[in-house]
């Protein structure tokens, strides 16, 4: 028979734990926006400042998305070999990601990216299912100027999950991943390996599962020593691609610097140029 004493401490232990998980769900649930999104936000009547000629436009999505864009087309005399539309990470703006027309253009790509609900000029009420949403609605714009076989599907980090999402439901040449995660789950779990999976989690983010589902080329990079997606993370992603896909590590890469790495720049290269 259990003593009073006991089942103090067992109610105790009870309404303690009952505490901590409501409080964890408080994290993981409503506010865990707040830890996903860094967005910085612009005025509306704000001018970007690149040194190439590019087109501003807002895409209307679905449910009340306003999507700010920005489009390079590659310079020179020569059609360009295709697009790069670019899903970018979770923090900053098109200010900051705009700037990456530089490197697909010295390859003859024409360069399209866009700003998330809630960054930059765009505006929207922000959820997993709005966003997917969006990032199909960007892909059909692209449709309209591009063939299928034009389009290369380009995700960093955060940008990993809508374009693999694109590419489990429309056609692409290829598809690019740079520093993704397995899913937000995982990577959560990864960061907090100590915690018990019963929380409940607003944004799921599945890569894993889209790429199940991907028949184009997939190909992954990620260095060793990124503190921001472990490569850990990323590494177990290696079990649900298909044969023929390739996953490139970095050794010694982090989270913003692969763009330096022979590793990374010689495999863009083939990709860009065809080859792969």
């Amino acid at each position: 028979m259990v003593s009073a004493s006991a089942m103090k401490w067992i109610t105790y232990s009870v309404v303690i734990l009952t505490f901590l998980w409501i409080l964890g769900n408080i994290f993981t649930g409503p506010l865990q926006h707040w830890f996903i999104f860094r967005p910085k936000k612009l005025p509306q009547n704000h001018k970007y400042q690149f040194e190439a000629p590019f087109e501003e436009m807002f895409i209307e999505t679905p449910r009340g998305g306003r999507l700010n864009a920005l489009w390079f087309k590659a310079a020179g005399n020569e059609p360009a070999k295709g697009l790069v539309l670019y899903y970018h990470g979770n923090a900053g703006s098109l200010e900051r990601w705009g700037h990456l027309h530089h490197f697909f253009a010295r390859h003859g790509y024409d360069f399209l990216v866009y700003d998330y609900r809630g960054y930059g000029k765009s505006t929207g009420r922000r959820n997993q299912k709005m966003m997917y949403a969006d990032a199909l609605e960007v892909y059909r714009f692209a449709r309209k100027h591009y063939a299928p076989d034009q389009i290369l599907l380009y995700g960093r980090s955060l940008g990993s999950v809508f374009a693999s999402r694109v590419a489990a439901e429309q056609s692409a040449r290829i598809l690019v991943l740079e520093t993704p995660f397995y899913s937000m789950t995982d990577l959560f779990y990864t960061y907090y390996p100590f915690l018990p999976k019963a929380f409940y989690l607003r944004y799921r983010f599945s890569n894993a599962r889209s790429l199940r589902q991907v028949q184009i080329p997939v190909v992954v990079f990620h260095g060793t020593e990124d503190l921001v997606v472990p490569y850990r993370s990323s590494e177990r992603l290696k079990k649900v691609l298909k044969p023929g896909d390739q996953f490139h590590t970095i050794p010694g890469g982090s989270h913003n610097n692969l763009l330096f790495y022979d590793i990374y720049n010689s495999k863009m290269e083939d990709i860009l140029s065809g080859a792969e």
